[in-house]
């Protein structure tokens, strides 16, 4: 902790964040309202933050926030070729993180993030002033059309180029741009009964948006493909299908319907659906006062819902029966729009709502006397935002703070759902985990304080980092706890890896694993937040003391009371485990009293069993001498001596014919011995007279 205690001493000390704080504390006073902004933008270390006085960016590296002093105070300001002309709220990445969208409740600005290069990867070199390329997106639109504001700004997730970016006005219109052609949107959807007449919207609110029928904020859900009719002249048999993205819309009454947006060349105009049907019903609608929506990227989708009395709906999608039917999808059946589309619409689902939680705005103080405490009837719009570390958590920011919301139940429901058995039963339901993380209206009388950012860092040494700009300009950098939240990821104290080795007898008792239960009971349902109210906030002695009381009897509750449930269980385990442990010693002695006598019987017996062997080869011994005198003994000839005795005559009969055989053949070989022996003697050569004998002979 002392790691995110010294990243918030030393980024609010930073000469960028004292400039910030002079130059917009005036402007923030008169502009003070009562919705949270998203003035920050963080992309793994680049922080941009956006300076509405001076309508620039400024960007600094918070991995320079520990380095040498020449790195650690250096920063960039970013100037826009042209600068919004309208207070801008939030800032919006694209998936790709070159491009930042700008966008207030009076336009859209998209700036393309220059090229980084130089010693120490900065823009441009390390410029102290960039200037950035700029583009103002619809700026004819809401020239011609005074009243409209603007209500939610999303970049497309199917956009190849990652260039496209969705509007949402308060006309109930949503409008797919593409920055390259700023002025002509690519698609418009029509989210109410007809389109919009221009007089209307440039004069008053329509009846429609003081009731509550207009979409007030919409997300991106999984894309879907739809096919081409069976009946359509100009669909072919096999044809490929389009896949198309739904926008789910959240409308201030609470009905929630969707939309399709494709970026083809020539969009299809798919039917709106919906209201959707929520399961269970509800009297008032789950809520009447929404103003976020948010699906989290879960198998099945889930969707988050909320209202402006702080309220939250987790809802999970699920596919709706035939005999189900919605008053807008009976209603368009038949249409014009259904009659054009060359595709079939997609199947319409529905919500359950698996829980509802209610935020703590204000905190709750202890009464000290009999008269009960006026009621806060505070309310403000909720900014969800995902989790871009933890796919079933996500984070509210609002006018009086911060709060985390995890949803472990995301993690058990999608194992059911994917596993390829036959499961009938559901896995049980496990409550949301909500962490007040950051107050800034702790009292009901205290003015409201709006969060200005929220952005997340993950250091590789601290862990993830929640990142607040509050009120005040300053930064508080908050460690979110990955094992609180991850409750699909084992830890090494979890059960799971018992799977591998001998299953506990206790197993049978009780299947919930030990880790797990000590876990449930250490579940705080309340939380102390960081308080950071606004430097103009005055508290009387009362208050202070009643911010003490509350804050010394959460940590009694949650904390104190809670451990000792944890250590009671503990123990009780722990005598449970002693006692098994006595009777398993016991059992063991006796395995070893019954281990050594059966190891004395097993000598003696492979005594006896030596003896018995030698026994038995004695008896065989005279057994087989027995049967010779036996045999010697019989009057007659046996089969096998009689057979003996005919190979033996016919051995006999052999030899004698062997034996003149041989003789005959020494009586031939004397005689070949004589005849060589004369005809040596007659073939010996005449004496010869030579040439020379002859030649003497002749002279004398």
């Amino acid at each position: 902790m002392a790691s995110v205690d010294k990243w918030r001493t030393c980024l609010n000390e930073k000469s960028f964040c004292k400039f910030i704080r002079e130059n917009n504390a005036n402007e923030s006073n008169r502009k003070a309202k009562t919705e949270a902004k998203c003035l920050i933008a963080v992309n793994d270390y680049d922080l941009f933050i956006w300076d509405n006085a001076s309508c620039h960016l400024i960007y600094f590296k918070l991995q320079n926030i520990d380095d040498c002093a020449e790195k650690r105070n250096r920063n960039q300001i970013l100037l826009c070729t042209d600068p919004p002309r309208f207070d801008v709220d939030c800032l919006v990445w694209n998936l790709a993180r070159t491009h930042l969208a700008l966008w207030g409740q009076l336009g859209v600005t998209v700036l393309e993030l220059p090229q980084k290069w130089g010693k120490y990867a900065e823009f441009h070199g390390g410029k102290d002033t960039v200037t950035c390329k700029c583009v103002s997106v619809g700026e004819h639109y809401f020239s011609i059309h005074a009243g409209v504001r603007l209500l939610h700004v999303a970049w497309h997730p199917g956009s190849t180029g990652d260039t496209h970016i969705v509007f949402l006005t308060s006309d109930n219109i949503i409008n797919v741009y593409d920055i390259l052609d700023p002025e002509r949107p690519t698609q418009t959807l029509y989210l109410g009964d007809g389109e919009p007449s221009i007089i209307l919207s440039q004069t008053r609110p329509s009846t429609s948006c003081a009731l509550g029928d207009n979409v007030v904020c919409f997300d991106f859900g999984p894309p879907v493909e739809v096919f081409k009719n069976a009946g359509s002249m100009k669909g072919s048999k096999g044809s490929a299908g389009l896949t198309v993205w739904p926008l789910y819309c959240v409308r201030g009454n609470g009905d929630v319907i969707v939309a399709y947006s494709d970026l083809a060349a020539r969009p299809t105009r798919l039917a709106i659906q919906g209201p959707l049907l929520m399961f269970p019903p509800a009297d008032d609608n789950y809520g009447t006062d929404a103003c976020s929506i948010l699906c989290l990227q879960t198998t099945p989708t889930v969707v988050a819902m909320a209202t402006c009395d702080g309220k939250l709906y987790h809802c999970v999608l699920l596919p709706r029966d035939l005999e189900e039917t919605t008053l807008q999808s009976q209603s368009s059946q038949g249409g014009p729009m259904e009659e054009a589309c060359l595709y079939c619409p997609p199947e319409e689902l529905l919500l359950y709502v698996n829980e509802t939680v209610e935020l703590e705005l204000s905190l709750s103080m202890p009464q000290f006397t009999d008269n009960p405490a006026p009621e806060d009837m505070f309310t403000c719009p909720l900014r969800l935002i995902k989790d871009t570390s933890s796919p079933d958590r996500y984070h509210c920011t609002h006018a009086a703070g911060v709060h985390t919301v995890a949803l472990p139940w995301v993690n058990h429901l999608t194992d059911y759902c994917t596993t390829e058995e036959d499961e009938d039963v559901p896995p049980a339901h496990q409550q949301s985990v909500v962490e007040h993380l950051i107050c800034t209206r702790p009292l009901p009388n205290s003015p409201p304080s709006p969060v200005l950012g929220l952005a997340q860092v993950k250091d590789t040494s601290i862990g993830t980092i929640l990142l607040t700009l509050t009120s005040d300009l300053e930064f508080q950098c908050l460690r979110l706890s990955n094992v609180r939240y991850s409750s699909g990821e084992k830890t090494t104290l979890s059960s799971a890896t018992h799977s591998r080795t001998i299953p506990s007898p206790l197993r049978r008792i009780s299947k919930e694993p030990f880790d797990e239960v000590i876990r449930r009971l250490l579940q705080r349902n309340t939380s102390n937040p960081l308080i950071k109210s606004r430097s103009s906030t005055e508290l009387s002695q009362q208050e202070c003391y009643q911010l003490l009381t509350r804050a010394t009897q959460v940590f009694s509750e949650e904390y104190i009371q809670k451990q000792e449930l944890a250590r009671h269980e503990i123990n009780r385990r722990a005598a449970i485990l002693r006692e098994h442990k006595d009777q398993q010693l016991g059992d063991l002695s006796v395995l070893l009293q019954s281990r050594d006598s059966l190891s004395e019987n097993a000598e003696r017996l492979a005594g006896l069993c030596e003896e018995c062997k030698e026994t038995q080869e004695d008896l065989m011994k005279r057994l087989e001498g027995v049967m010779r005198k036996l045999q010697s003994r019989i009057p007659f000839l046996s089969e096998s001596e009689r057979n003996m005795k005919r190979e033996l005559e016919n051995i006999e009969e052999r030899l004698e014919t062997y034996q003149r055989s041989l003789e005959q053949l020494k009586v031939k070989r004397m005689y070949q011995q004589r005849q060589i022996q004369n005809g040596s003697q007659s073939n010996r050569p005449s004496p010869i007279i030579k040439k020379t004998q002859a030649a003497q002979l002749r002279e004398g």
